[in-house]
């Protein structure tokens, strides 16, 4: 659903769709698509773990944990690049960090510049993939860029906890 409000009978369309899926897709398969996807295993094991939670709404058991791990691989799928970007600027900061005595300095300031580069980047080679930029980078289009990432993310956010806000609210 691409909008912001959802009513209730939508929420619980949506609640119960995504449950389905969930209730389809078995906890190996996840595990095989977060490696398959590059993340380490011990990364992968941990976001397993987040399978595992459940919740209980009126007289049904929603699989939340599953439910959020889908829709964030979902949204990894569709902005491949912009995951890789900010695993990158994360990956600096942590490198920044090792630097003997001024890297507790750099490493928070690298976190965010990393990941703010980083995903930037990632975003810009997304649309370039689909193209739907040209090659030019402005300040204008960087700003439109952190819009869109903000956006595609937040819209993601919005719409798993209006599905699942919709049943806990009663």
């Amino acid at each position: 659903m691409g909008k912001f409000a959802m009513t209730q009978p939508q929420a619980r369309l949506e609640l119960v769709l995504l449950q389905a899926e969930a209730d389809l897709t078995s906890n190996s398969d996840v595990y095989i698509r977060l490696t398959e996807m590059g993340l380490p295993p011990e990364v992968a094991i941990r976001l397993k773990e987040l399978l595992e939670v459940l919740k209980r709404v009126g007289d049904k058991v929603v699989s939340i944990g599953k439910i959020i791990v889908l829709k964030l691989i979902a949204f990894v799928e569709k902005h491949p690049n912009l995951a890789a970007g900010i695993a990158f600027g994360a990956a600096v900061s942590a490198l920044m960090g090792t630097i003997p005595f001024i890297g507790i300095f750099l490493a928070p300031l690298a976190m965010s510049l990393g990941i703010a580069v980083g995903a930037i980047a990632g975003h810009r080679i997304d649309k370039q993939q689909s193209q739907r930029t040209s090659g030019d980078l402005v300040i204008i289009d960087i700003a439109q860029d952190v819009i869109e990432i903000a956006g595609a993310f937040f819209q993601l956010f919005i719409e798993t906890m209006q599905a699942v806000s919709g049943e806990l609210s009663k």
